[in-house]
């Protein structure tokens, strides 16, 4: 009877969502963090490419920059952030839609700070930063934060930006991943310039949509928080640590048709998933064992 019931919660589960399956994936090798792997080293977090550049981030804000290529992955630069700080986690990185300057390699970097734990009286707070022209170092150009009087937000909020339609997209937990009454918000907002100032302050009545993904769906998940991505109105999440119990799975959320779709990584990455952009149109995925570049999905 145990095992009926197993079958039927697995049916249950298919039905909910569709459920894909990432068939190939290249290695593409480890990243040269600082201190990754030595007793109180920075974990890796958030990453983003631009054109061939893939920024890669540890906890507290380690910044790494790599050149992409047909033959890897070449370190140019590695730097502390503006932002480091015990408390910036540094869990996303998302590029936005503009530069400092034109003649700037990089647009500004968006980074989650996504701690229990205050920055300056601010938690989740977004840093946004200027990486300078010779990619050596950074500036803190712009801070912003949501205004979270009502407790729309548990553990951690993270943020994403939809860079073709420059929209701020705000993702997280409204307790945390343990409590079976744990729900997950989807706030969307006008992406603010860094000319409105070097703080900004969103309030939920700026809020252009507001939802529970729960609520909407009726899909139901709860996974650790990790990276996001903004990709043709889809809003891809990988989680997951390679483990039986919590194995790596790619949320993907569509924020027009409000469904859910479910990739499955675990024949193609392992350990901790991190974060996740696009190179040469592919998606490529951040891990504690470096960098995964997926081939296809099916």
């Amino acid at each position: 009877m145990k095992k009926i019931y197993i079958v039927l919660a697995m049916l249950a589960a298919l039905c909910a969502s569709q459920v894909l399956s990432a068939q190939k994936a290249v290695y593409l090798g480890q990243l040269q963090g600082e201190m990754h792997k030595q007793k109180g080293g920075y974990s890796y977090q958030g990453m983003d490419v631009y054109g061939n550049y893939l920024v890669s981030l540890q906890d507290k804000g380690v910044a790494t920059i790599y050149k992409l290529s047909g033959k890897g992955h070449e370190k140019i630069s590695q730097f502390h952030l503006a932002s480091f700080d015990e408390v910036n986690h540094s869990n996303v990185l998302t590029f936005g839609c503009d530069k400092y300057d034109k003649k700037d390699p990089l647009p500004l970097a968006y980074i989650s700070q996504c701690h229990r734990k205050p920055y300056n009286g601010m938690k989740d707070i977004l840093f946004v930063e200027r990486i300078a022209p010779d990619l050596q170092s950074s500036t803190l150009v712009q801070t912003i934060l949501y205004d979270d009087t009502v407790g729309d937000f548990g553990y951690a909020l993270q943020w994403v930006i939809d860079q073709p339609n420059c929209l701020l997209y705000g993702y997280g937990n409204t307790i945390n991943n343990s409590d079976p009454e744990n729900r997950h918000r989807v706030i969307k907002f006008r992406l603010p310039e860094f000319k409105e100032g070097s703080h900004v302050i969103l309030k939920r009545e700026d809020a252009l949509e507001d939802y529970l993904i729960e609520e909407v769906s009726g899909f139901k998940f709860n996974p650790v928080g990790q990276g996001l991505y903004v990709y043709k109105d889809k809003l891809y999440m990988p989680t997951g640590v390679g483990r039986y119990e919590t194995p790596s799975i790619m949320y993907v959320w569509d924020l027009v048709a409000k469904t859910m779709e479910e990739v499955d990584l675990t024949q193609c990455t392992c350990c901790e998933l991190e974060d996740i952009s696009r190179w040469k149109g592919k998606f490529i995925i951040q891990g504690q064992d470096g960098l995964f570049l997926i081939k296809s999905l099916k």
